[in-house]
């Protein structure tokens, strides 16, 4: 019985809350209900991905560009903020890319008057963090060096573009403002960007980290499990070879020696002991063929030629020696029979003798072996 179906193991569901969470924060994988509230769990209320985070990232964008950046239609700018933070779990590259569509729009179409950051807002640079650090943690190093460059190279179009007054984010210039305001708003994003993408980088270390350790453990747990598996069948061989292989041995001797030692026999007895040494040598065989497969590590014994439906009248031959008359049929079967199934016939005969020499010797026995519309009967 399965742990599955074992009646004293309650059956585990996933909670339905927890699933229904792993759509809109990023705390397990889409549709996992078995996660449990960590801390990082907790941190992830931010990251990349978060449906909650990027719908007030989207908020405050939104109320930002129609009162302080003086646009009337800024959807496609807000839109673009908060899909892209969602976006950033899936498909980071082309989150980054609607980050910079953002970035892009708000430099060409707003202006400030007042002391807010231009042309990256707040809720931008918080979509260009998440972006970037998703960037760092899921995809290759190269891939959000380029990215950060990119977002670099933007920066530097719009500050070239305030100084050579082809973009003008301030109409009316504020007392002691920067007069090109570009200049540390994206000296900021480089900065924070390049943070974001170094903490989402180590992140992507430290998993792979743990991979390889669990993937050791695995390998190692492994190793443990053929190393005991092997003990064993040494053992059993060993118990085989010691007990069952030096009785046989005996039989096989004494049967086979017994009309040389004991004087008056007639050939009846005499055929009677030659038949019981041969069985003692072939079951001796067996036995070392057996003993074999135990002692070998790997599984080349067990692919050696196995018993079919050819050796039954050698088996019938053996047990009608022994006393206990045997008619044997063995009709027309498929030349491609499969191996597991040519032994189990053999086996299944075998058993059957065994059972009346052991409970009915003597009997007359009729065996039948035959196929018809591909099926076998025993």
């Amino acid at each position: 019985m399965t742990a599955e179906t074992a009646p004293n193991e309650p059956a585990q569901h996933p909670h339905p809350v927890r699933r229904v969470i792993s759509y809109l924060v990023p705390v397990a994988p889409l549709g996992d209900g078995d996660w449990r509230w960590r801390f990082t769990s907790t941190l992830a209320l931010v990251g990349p991905g978060s449906v909650p985070f990027a719908l007030m990232m989207f908020a405050i964008q939104n109320g930002l560009m129609a009162t302080n950046y003086g646009i009337a239609v800024g959807a496609p700018i807000t839109i673009a903020t908060g899909a892209a933070i969602i976006l950033a779990r899936f498909r980071p590259v082309e989150a980054w890319l609607l980050v910079m569509a953002s970035l892009i729009a708000t430099a060409l179409w707003t202006e400030t008057t007042k002391w807010e950051p231009w042309p990256l807002t707040v809720p931008s640079l918080f979509a260009l963090m998440t972006v970037l650090f998703a960037l760092g943690r899921d995809r290759r190093a190269w891939a959000g060096v380029l990215c950060w460059l990119g977002y670099a190279a933007v920066g530097v179009a719009a500050v070239w573009g305030v100084s050579s007054h082809r973009l003008d984010p301030m109409p009316q210039p504020v007392l002691d403002a920067n007069p090109n305001p570009a200049s540390d708003n994206l000296t900021l994003g480089l900065l924070l960007g390049a943070f974001a993408f170094l903490v989402g980088l180590t992140v992507r270390i430290w998993r792979q980290g743990r991979t390889r350790v669990a993937e050791k453990e695995r390998v190692a747990e492994g190793e443990r499990q053929r190393r005991r598996l092997l003990e064993e069948r040494a053992r059993i061989a060993r118990e085989l070879h010691d007990i069952v292989a030096h009785h046989m041995s005996v039989v096989a001797v004494q049967s086979s020696t017994a009309e040389y030692r004991l004087a008056g026999l007639d050939e009846e007895v005499k055929a009677e002991f030659r038949s019981i040494s041969d069985q003692a040598r072939e079951a001796l065989a067996e036995m070392r063929r057996l003993l074999g497969v135990l002692r070998s590590e790997d599984d080349a014994g067990a692919r050696e030629p196995q018993p079919g439906p050819e050796a039954l009248h050698g088996l019938a031959e053996a047990v009608t020696r022994t006393g206990t008359p045997v008619v044997l049929e063995v009709g027309d079967l498929p030349e491609d029979l499969p191996e597991t199934l040519a032994l189990t016939v053999f086996r299944v005969v075998q058993e059957a003798l065994s059972n009346v020499m052991r409970h009915a010797p003597g009997a007359h026995v009729h065996a039948s072996v035959t196929s018809e519309n591909r099926t076998l009967d025993v």
